[in-house]
């Protein structure tokens, strides 16, 4: 994702402490009431490969699996005592969740979900996964801002910014941080919240990731949400040029459509179409009671847009176009773009989805591609992702691009170069070579990175840590220096405490 190796997080190098087979003997003597998988071991195996970019399964010391608070602080006092490198695991998306000869803190047991609805509010355990999420919160007729795969973690999502079809109206996940539960590396469980003494540390974690402790409970703030109207648009492009003109029409349009219609464009490697998926929110444009049934023609914020499909170009398919359940259909309209495999690529933002921009993502996918399995992915992020002040969460490199423009006209860019891989690794080289192409044409557009690591794992190419958070760095070191001193929790984008004098 960025352009120097000096904050790569660490995945190769071994620990300090003893070797694998102590390690795992070691917490399995202090901890024998807990699920622990070791090297050799087929659930061990089974656990190791369950990562859903398959291009970052490295061999840890041991997974342990917790199912409380109260052993997640076991784990991490005893992990610390030790000296004992620790990465943590949740979802699974992020290319650090396992690391070579490092302890595994995998929080997969620890999925419950309670919804508070007379308040709005939401509590996630760390293991629990966008599609969790969604269906508890469907029958309360409330959502969350999230991402767009059901199979992503909530908080590893959230915690490095997070964003999806609600951000336009709601904010990124970050926005609507309520309070958390977090064990530090001292294994005290603290609980953070913007009124209480630990609000420096909730706004750590916003968009600072795993900087500062293991979150064992995020409570954020839900919304409103009933059935919507929305599904995919197939638009044919046979030529470069049609195709950066459909993705230049509904940028405009996008930017201009009221707060409840999200939606995201996909620029798929070697294939003539460009696929779109737009949803509308707004209950008073959609029929809610069951049964009932809308059209294009019926949602006028649509109907703009999307008449006879015109606007954006020639369409294959408006089909699946119809009233649907948010939680449950919505937010799987992408999974099949997304689906567990080997992976290479970035998460960037451009403070302009310029013709430029344009050009250059509809070039590398038609023109200079890898394969037909790889794609680019653009989100809008325009509405109320704008509105929150810079300094209001520590989402700042993300957050500073797209104050950048008024009226804000910021998109973020997925790029997920896909590749099935092959004995000489000839395959992947080319996914690489390809992602570190198209990141070197975009850094003239004055993108910005963030601390997402859901989508990438371009650690080769990373710029540092000041240039993702800017002016919050210092803020970040110090909040870093009340809660990890020790740096304990380094096994990610790692922010370092400030020092003592």
């Amino acid at each position: 994702m960025e352009d120097t190796l000096s904050n790569a997080p660490t995945r190769a190098s071994s620990p300090k402490g003893a070797p694998k087979d102590d390690l795992a003997r070691a917490f399995r003597t202090a901890l024998p009431e807990m699920a622990l998988l070791a090297m050799g071991e087929r659930e061990f195996e089974e656990e190791r490969a369950r990562c859903w970019n398959k291009d970052v399964i490295h061999k840890p010391g041991a997974i342990v699996q917790p199912t409380t608070t109260a052993e997640v602080c076991a784990v991490v006092k005893l992990a610390r005592e030790r000296g004992d490198r620790l990465v943590i695991a949740g979802g699974r998306h992020g290319h650090d969740c396992m690391a070579d000869d490092a302890l595994v803190l995998d929080l997969s047991k620890m999925t419950s979900v309670s919804v508070d609805a007379p308040n709005a509010l939401v509590t996630v355990e760390g293991g629990c996964r966008l599609g969790d999420m969604d269906s508890a919160c469907q029958e309360h007729g409330l959502a969350v801002v999230t991402g767009t795969n059901p199979d992503t973690g909530v908080v590893g999502l959230s915690i490095h910014g997070g964003a999806g079809y609600l951000s336009r109206q709601h904010g990124l996940a970050v926005d609507n941080f309520h309070s958390a539960e977090l064990v530090l590396a001292s294994g005290e469980v603290v609980v953070a919240s913007r009124d209480n003494e630990h609000a420096e540390l909730l706004w750590g974690i916003s968009g600072g990731g795993s900087n500062f402790g293991v979150v064992t409970k995020l409570t954020m703030r839900a919304h409103p949400v009933g059935k919507v109207f929305g599904g995919m648009v197939i638009n044919v492009a046979l030529s470069t040029k049609t195709a950066a003109a459909i993705v230049g029409n509904w940028r405009d349009w996008i930017l201009s459509a009221p707060r409840s219609v999200g939606g995201a464009a996909v620029l798929p490697c070697g294939a003539p179409v460009v696929p779109m998926v737009i949803v509308e929110t707004d209950k008073n444009a959609v029929p809610q009671r069951d049964g009932a049934r809308t059209s294009i023609s019926r949602v006028p914020s649509l109907r703009a847009a999307l008449s006879g499909c015109g606007a954006f170009g020639a369409c294959v398919s408006v089909k699946l176009f119809k009233t649907m359940h948010y939680h449950t259909e919505m937010q799987s309209l992408l999974e099949s773009l997304q689906r567990s495999g080997h992976y290479f690529g970035a998460s960037l933002i451009v403070p302009e989805l310029s013709d430029e921009v344009v050009a250059t993502l509809v070039h590398a996918t038609r023109n200079d591609h890898p394969n037909s399995e790889a794609a680019v992915g653009i989100f809008p992020l325009n509405g109320a992702v704008s509105d929150a002040p810079l300094s209001s969460t520590a989402f700042h490199g993300g957050r500073g691009a797209i104050s950048l423009q008024r009226p804000p006209r910021a998109f973020w860019i997925i790029v997920e170069a896909k590749f099935t891989p092959d004995e000489k690794g000839a395959n992947r080289a080319k996914a690489v070579a390809w992602s570190k192409e198209l990141y070197s044409r975009l850094r003239q557009f004055n993108i910005s990175e963030t601390a997402h690591t859901l989508d990438g794992n371009m650690e080769e190419t990373m710029r540092g840590v000041g240039e993702i958070f800017g002016p919050n760095e210092s803020r970040l070191r110090q909040v870093k220096a009340a809660y990890d001193p020790n740096n304990f929790f380094r096994c990610n984008r790692n922010i370092e405490p400030v020092k003592s004098k």
